[in-house]
């Protein structure tokens, strides 16, 4: 995957900053989710990253997350009391924990979904087939680079924010 970096540092400076506008543009939605269900941001991604790989460790999640196994728990924890995901002990090995999704999980992963695809689908609509192949191209190349990124970098965010309890 190695290849030459964009032009210049402006380029990449206005390609970081367009990615933050179009990240602030699901602001409400995260918003409304935490108002309505009481949900982080972080309680979302563990709720939906459980949901992917039903029977997930805490280990396991915290690993893919960056952040320590306290951390994780917390988060567990808090959605076990929300009756959104639920703990079984693994029959193979009683040292593991498998997470799993309650049915009231289940239906708040698919309500946030939804209301996730009407949203981009009503912006996405608003762009020309050309913007949107354009569009298409470049997620592709964005999320390889951040495939190959992460295989040669797995520490990238306690390297980027050193200092936040996650090395």
């Amino acid at each position: 995957m190695p290849s030459s970096p964009p032009a210049t540092e402006s380029t990449i400076q206005t390609t970081m900053r367009s990615f933050g506008e179009a990240m602030n543009m699901f602001d409400p939605l995260r918003f409304r989710a935490w108002g309505e269900m009481g949900l982080t941001t972080a309680q979302l991604r563990v709720l939906f990253l459980v949901r992917e790989g039903p029977g997930v460790t805490a280990g396991e999640l915290a690993q893919r997350l960056a952040v320590t196994p306290p951390t994780i728990s917390g988060i567990v924890d808090r959605l076990v009391r929300l009756d959104l995901i639920r703990r079984e002990d693994d029959e193979s090995d009683r040292r593991l924990v498998r997470n799993l999704l309650t049915d009231r999980g289940e239906k708040a992963c698919k309500r946030l979904e939804q209301g996730v695809g009407a949203f981009m689908y009503r912006i996405i609509v608003e762009m020309t087939e050309a913007d949107i192949q354009s569009f298409m191209a470049g997620l592709k190349a964005f999320n390889a680079a951040g495939r190959y990124v992460a295989s040669i970098e797995p520490n990238l965010a306690a390297l980027a924010m050193p200092g936040c309890g996650v090395e």
